[in-house]
């Protein structure tokens, strides 16, 4: 900024956290998630819980992670369907952008 003549300079400084005992870190995605992502993109039928699970060959409540952190990103929606006790998984547009600019390393 500019007062009378003299310039004044904000400095930045960025400061690592030490991370204490029993904490863990923010991932954002993984290799797991962009391959979920994948398999929702492909599929020509509805995925759900149950069939990436399957695919996958992971426990429901191992996958329930990944997907939180999906929707969290809004990388993916989950909406119940029509007379049936399950949710339908799609991919979002952001998503799609994910997935393109990861799909060349997985």
């Amino acid at each position: 900024m500019y007062y009378k003549g003299l310039y004044s300079i904000y400095n930045k400084s960025y400061y690592m956290v030490e991370r204490k005992r029993g904490d863990r870190s923010r991932i954002l995605l993984n290799e797991v998630d962009v391959i979920i992502l994948k398999i929702i993109n492909k599929s020509k039928k509805e995925v759900s819980n149950r069939v990436l699970s399957a695919t996958l060959n992971i426990n429901h409540l191992s996958l329930r992670g990944h997907l939180n952190r999906l929707l969290g990103f809004e990388f993916i929606s989950r909406k119940k369907a029509l007379g049936e006790n399950r949710y339908v998984i799609t991919i979002t547009k952001d998503g799609l952008k994910v997935l393109k600019s990861f799909e060349k390393f997985i």
